[in-house]
């Protein structure tokens, strides 16, 4: 009975690996079509939006850059905001998307970064949006 009952464990076992190893077929995404996204990588959620114009500083923003690589470019923000998402509440998870900081530059429009994890403080461009209305201040 003990034998046939670790068969039984075994059996499943090997099946349950056997299902985890399997190559998943390779999807891919559409381009986007829209004129308010330019860029996109990493995740659905990662954009620079707006219509901006070639000759702008904010055309150079690109997702993944530094903090400091953008502050090279668009110069210290007016104002800036921190906050934490909902991934710091997932118990063991130690990705990358735990805080985020919006950056916002009046007239120009705002970027947000994501970074903060078990490693540290690493600030990336997460999202960015060109908005010449932009009043420069957290809301």
């Amino acid at each position: 009975m003990k034998q046939l009952k670790l068969l039984g464990i075994s059996t499943t076992l090997v099946l349950a690996a056997g299902c985890a190893s399997s190559p998943k077929p390779a999807t891919q995404t559409a381009a986007p079509t829209s004129t308010q996204v330019s860029k996109s990588s990493q995740s659905a959620e990662s954009t620079i939006e707006g219509n901006i114009p070639a000759g702008s500083p904010f055309a150079k923003i690109q997702i993944g850059m530094t903090q400091g690589q953008v502050h090279e470019i668009l110069g210290q923000p007016t104002d800036t905001k921190a906050y934490q998402t909902g991934k710091a509440w997932i118990p063991f998870y130690f990705g990358p998307d735990t805080m985020r900081t919006d950056e916002f530059y009046k007239g120009v429009g705002s970027v947000t970064y994501t970074g903060a994890g078990i490693g540290g403080v690493h600030w990336k461009v997460f999202r960015a949006v060109y908005n010449p209305a932009e009043d420069g201040f957290a809301k």
